[in-house]
């Protein structure tokens, strides 16, 4: 007893118990829900981690979830950085007891009920619990900023001090660790305002969601300058962080106190500014971390100064070239931690500011899907590289390591963190170099290079974790540990993956014609991620499956004839009459003129052009027509006095009146829909299938479920992503909805949407058409929700 009650003070009581207890908690976290997204899930893993901890996770809810994730381990991170500073800034005893005590409960209190919030069932009462301990954790803030007073003349610095302060003391590195937590207490405010709204006009989204979406009202803009500052200060916080454990002074000291001071106020100034003056805001926003990131590479020459034998303190001795080199490498964990902070400028900062600079090449001529992946990697590579830094500090002041162990604890995580963060980068950038039907074996290759890396680097971490653990409870309990870890990283593959076989060979069973079409009946329904209502107001007629090559073939060789498409180049181009022009920041003059259909030369084109006529390959008659453009799609529909739906049709086409989450109700699986690593027999190719494939049928020994949406649709999730008629506000991209054989399952989701421009062409993209029953349809009123 007296022995429990012990490690309880310890861990609630002490600097080294409430770290330990944090990143026990923060580990545990990761590794569980890290089991949910990812291989772990194609593995099936992820279905084991949900059975086994009764966990209940609605597909529809996933932003959600993901945000409350997101939120729960950052209160975490944030109260991690706060006992480090609490125990390297000089303050009253008691207020920094009352700081980390208070801190200590409010993290904890959000991250469990949180999740339990997001993962175990919507229960109101978690919800309020969260949010009171974010409450806490904000209260902390406060008080942490009423103790690092800067002016407190206790704490100034005497005039031969070598840290950077002012003629009258006024101490410069207090300062920025003041300015740095005011300014955080100020984000928090911003994104704390706008959740407010939650439930009362504001809608759940990812931020990365609505990067092509031209206008944001006021709280999305919020959320957007939220995000963006609050790990740029915590990327300030680690660099003064290291530079206390570098005994960070000098004129390298006053500059970059200066610079992260300068910084971070121009920073907070930017993005409060996002709101009333979004482009503006952008320039101050750049001008604020171009003082910061300053700032820290005057850390970073001090630093690695000190490392190599100059600076403050050193001897005089002379060591040659190789011997400064061996110094310089010879502690990694302090090597490390500057080495992390100039190796995000080329997998972070580097990376934003070249799509700041290709800006207009990426949203014209990249789908946003790709654009948003980036985005996703660049926020995920900035907090977990911090991540890594203070990891050092953790293994080096904290709970140091030594010897061999050190140096290998040291290197493995640079190494390893830096070959997964490097291929995730190049993973994310890979459309800048590649074409879409070349990436997959460079995909391949980079994920499979970034699993290893980070894999490394999480087993250094869990054997970092383990280490410490053992050295606080029993020899026993560590052991009781490490065996459940092990058999908690142990995969098992809950389906079986088919051999893989050539699309063209396939003998499908397909009953499902595709000349068929099927009635939407008027009515409402419930439309995008937030069950908006939305009535459509009469009723339409869709097609049961995508345009297939045959049909394809046959409009184009009838056009052919009326001298309404022509080759050129090996594209198939055709007349467009133009879009009006807006004059929108994005926008493009699509004027009336030729322009493209059909890829002819795409690698994965099914469509040939010989001796005059356009021909199916063999085979592929039954496949869903690919390659081509928004502007082909929409000149077959014309031709048939068709039109492509708009996107409220699509969705209700793919979801009923239910809301359901995917047309076929359940979550994908490889025998409802054709997606990214489905596991089907065709997955390692990502190949496209059939038509209705599946309907029930066994197909070349593939057994399929019988799949239709709530009409009678068929392939409105995964195999090709399809084109809509409408376009995007303030811009010339149009839509796409459905995901296709390249996307991930939750990417199937009717209310998922792509966007791209209209003459893009790829293997991923096909359409399916509208007819009107009652002549040109009225206006659907989505009131301000589209």
């Amino acid at each position: 007893m007296d022995k429990s009650i012990g490690y309880l003070k310890y861990l609630f009581t002490t600097t080294k118990g409430r770290i330990l207890l944090n990143i026990s908690i923060v580990s545990l976290v990761v590794a569980v829900f890290g089991t949910l997204s990812g291989p772990m899930k194609e593995w099936g893993i992820a279905a084991m981690t949900q059975n086994l901890l009764g966990m209940d996770m609605i597909p529809e809810d996933r932003e959600g979830r993901i945000i409350m994730l997101y939120h729960t381990i950052a209160m975490s991170f944030v109260a991690l950085l706060v006992y480090i500073v609490t125990d390297l800034v000089k303050m009253d005893e008691d207020k920094a007891k009352g700081i980390n005590n208070t801190i200590t409960v409010g993290y904890l209190m959000a991250i469990i009920f949180g999740l339990g919030f997001a993962y175990w069932g919507h229960n109101w009462a978690l919800h309020g619990l969260f949010l009171v301990g974010q409450a806490l954790v904000f209260y902390s803030g406060v008080l942490l900023c009423r103790a690092m007073w800067p002016w407190n003349k206790d704490y100034y610095e005497p005039a031969d001090s070598p840290y950077a302060h002012l003629k009258s003391g006024f101490p410069l590195e207090r300062a920025a660790f003041w300015t740095m937590a005011m300014a955080t207490l100020g984000s928090a405010i911003f994104g704390a305002v706008t959740g407010s709204y939650w439930g009362n006009g504001h809608e759940t989204f990812l931020g990365e969601n609505g990067v092509r979406h031209v206008s944001h009202t006021a709280l999305q803009l919020s959320i957007i300058g939220h995000l963006h500052i609050m790990l740029s200060l915590v990327g300030i916080c680690t660099s003064l962080i290291v530079g206390r454990w570098y005994n960070w002074r000098g004129i390298f000291h006053t500059i970059g106190m200066w610079l992260f001071i300068i910084g971070t106020i121009i920073l907070t100034l930017g993005v409060w500014s996002v709101v009333p003056y979004q482009l503006t805001a952008h320039v101050i926003i750049y001008v604020g971390a171009v003082f910061s990131m300053s700032g820290a590479l005057m850390l970073v020459i001090f630093g690695w100064r000190q490392l190599m034998g100059f600076g403050p303190g050193a001897t005089k001795e002379k060591i040659g070239f190789a011997g400064r080199i061996k110094m310089w490498l010879d502690d990694p964990l302090r090597f490390g931690s500057l080495w992390q902070m100039v190796f995000m400028n080329f997998t972070v900062s580097g990376v934003g500011i070249f799509m700041a600079i290709k800006l207009e090449d990426l949203f014209r001529y990249i789908p946003f899907r790709e654009e948003r992946i980036t985005l996703t990697g660049h926020w995920h590579i900035l907090s977990v590289l911090s991540g890594t830094i203070i990891l050092f500090y953790l293994m080096s002041e904290v709970f140091p390591i030594t010897g061999k162990l050190r140096k290998a604890f040291g290197w493995i995580v640079i190494l390893g963190s830096n070959l997964g963060f490097g291929m995730m980068t190049l993973f994310s950038l890979k459309r800048m170099f590649v074409t879409e039907e070349n990436q997959e074996g460079i995909v391949s290759t980079f994920m499979l290079l970034t699993d290893i890396g980070l894999g490394v680097t999480e087993m250094v971490l869990g054997v970092f974790i383990f280490i410490v653990l053992y050295r606080f409870f029993t020899k026993k309990f560590t052991g009781m540990a490490i065996i459940a870890g092990l058999l908690l990283m142990m995969p098992q593959v809950s389906e079986a993956i088919s051999a893989d076989v050539d699309p063209a060979s396939l003998k499908a069973e397909l009953t499902i014609s595709s000349d068929a079409w099927v009635t939407v009946p008027a009515g409402h329904f419930l439309s995008s991620l937030n069950h908006h209502d939305i009535d459509i107001p009469y009723d339409f007629d869709i097609m049961v499956t995508e345009v297939t090559n045959t049909q394809y073939v046959q409009y184009l060789n009838t056009a052919k004839a009326q001298n309404l498409v022509s080759v050129k180049d090996g594209v198939i181009v055709g007349h467009y009459k133009g879009d009006k022009f807006h004059g929108g920041r994005h926008e493009m003059k699509i004027l009336a003129g030729e322009y493209p259909y059909y890829d002819l030369n795409g690698q994965r084109a099914r469509i040939a052009y010989k001796d005059g006529n356009y021909a199916v390959k063999a085979g592929f008659e039954s496949y869903p027509v690919n390659y081509v453009s928004w502007m082909g799609a929409n000149a077959y529909a014309e031709f048939y006095n068709y039109r492509l739906p708009f996107k409220l049709e699509w969705e209700k086409a793919a979801r009923g009146t239910d809301g359901r989450s995917f047309p076929f109700v359940h979550e994908p699986t490889p025998q409802r829909a054709n997606y990214y690593h489905s596991k089907d027999p065709f997955d390692k190719m990502n190949a496209v299938l059939p038509v209705g494939f599946y309907n029930g049928k066994t197909h070349g020994g593939f057994e399929t479920i019988d799949s239709p949406g709530p009409y009678g649709t068929y392939d409105q999730a995964g195999n090709v992503a399809e084109w809509t008629g409408d376009i995007v506000p303030g811009t010339d991209q149009r839509y796409m909805y459905g995901g296709s054989q390249m996307d991930y399952d939750f990417d199937l989701r009717p209310h998922t949407e792509n966007i791209s421009r209209p003459a893009y062409m790829s293997f991923q993209t096909g359409f399916r058409c509208v007819r009107d029953l009652n002549g040109l349809p009225p206006k659907i009123d989505t009131g301000h929700y589209h």
